[in-house]
């Protein structure tokens, strides 16, 4: 009897199943679609800050700041993808890591195309054909979603208690959750299998260990910390006192960012990151130069993510590649002469 599949997503449509050289033009198509789209949102950006930034230190100096802005900023997200991958392998049976960086990044780049369907689709599609079905792939969106919304707003302290004043009290209630999630780790189990429900979505068979959201805990907050860092530089660089916008820094960019995800309605929380970002660091700029901070930090932050998800990517593909090679199908290999279904007997 054939096996059956992993479950198809329920709002997916059934397609009919496509002969090779078809299915390599329709993904050929989708990275090209990307790439589009990925240089139009290049295309832009506000490249004219790179020239105010050199304008304001010395060339080489500046060229350092950058480049240490773009470090930190790429490393924050690839502690981010940590954190993601434990939840993954956590929900169910182990997965290559070539493949989870496949997962992953396709997803992470989809979401250049315009609209949130054909991102979701393609993720889908990859992660069945890579073995994950599609309620273990819901469930760990819906564990890290909830999981980066309460280390973001907790990190966002370092910044919300010097914008707000006792106005950041609500800021608390995130750090009461994770501080509560750290204790009771299957709370976050529980509410992302009713946030499913309520969506009507399928949940994985397996729910993450204790050991596992502890740890995803803190890798997202580890990223959080390590990405945020990449603004210290660029508000450095614009006059900002070094030792006093370290911390507002850190905690500016995340509370920025986890406001612009909580905005579900605007992509990539765009217009609403700069605005509070540029309000939190006008603490310690002012307003013009705390916008060109903000500007700033959503280019370093795009050229990170291109710049990752490509490599991360180009990777991948090499090892799963090299892998199929090395291990070629078993219905490849030529039957052995002593093999009971060889057609001739040996002498």
């Amino acid at each position: 009897m054939k096996p059956a599949g992993p479950p198809r997503a329920p709002w997916l449509p059934r397609l009919p199943r496509l002969p090779r050289p078809v299915k390599r033009a329709l993904v050929a198509a989708f990275a090209v679609a990307v790439a589009v789209a990925i240089g139009w949102t290049m295309s832009r950006l506000d490249w004219s800050v790179v020239g105010v930034l050199f304008a304001r230190r010395d060339p080489g100096q500046m060229a350092l700041l950058l480049s240490g802005s773009l470090l930190a900023s790429t490393a924050g997200l690839s502690l981010g993808f940590l954190a993601w991958r434990v939840v993954l392998l956590e929900l169910g049976p182990p997965v290559s890591g070539p493949r989870v960086v496949r997962i992953f990044f396709v997803g992470f780049l989809s979401k250049y195309l315009p609209g949130r369907v054909p991102g979701m689709v393609a993720t889908a599609k990859v992660a069945s054909v890579n073995g994950i079905t599609f309620g273990r792939l819901m469930t760990t969106a819906a564990l890290v979603m909830s999981l980066v919304l309460l280390s973001g707003f907790t990190v966002g302290l370092l910044a919300g208690v010097q914008l707000l004043g006792a106005r950041a009290a609500w800021l608390g209630g995130a750090a009461v959750l994770i501080v509560l999630v750290l204790v009771r780790p299957q709370l976050v189990n529980q509410g992302s299998a009713l946030l499913l429900r309520l969506l009507r979505r399928p949940a994985a068979a397996k729910a993450a260990s204790v050991r596992g959201v502890r740890l995803a805990v803190a890798w997202q907050s580890a990223s959080w910390v390590v990405t945020g860092l990449h603004l210290w530089p660029l508000a450095v660089a614009m006059g900002a006192p070094p030792s006093r916008s370290l911390l507002l820094c850190v905690g500016a960019f995340t509370l920025a960012t986890s406001v612009g995800i909580a905005a579900v309605f605007i992509p990539d929380g765009i217009g609403v990151r700069e605005a509070v970002l540029t309000a939190a660091l006008t603490v310690v700029l002012p307003a013009p130069a705390a916008a060109v901070v903000a500007l700033a930090s959503r280019l370093i932050s795009t050229v990170s993510e291109v710049l990752l998800g490509a490599a991360a990517l180009a990777t991948a593909e090499y090892l799963i590649r090299r892998r199929e090679r090395a291990d070629p199908p078993a219905w490849s290999s030529p039957p052995s002469p002593t093999s009971p279904t060889s057609p001739t007997c040996p002498p």
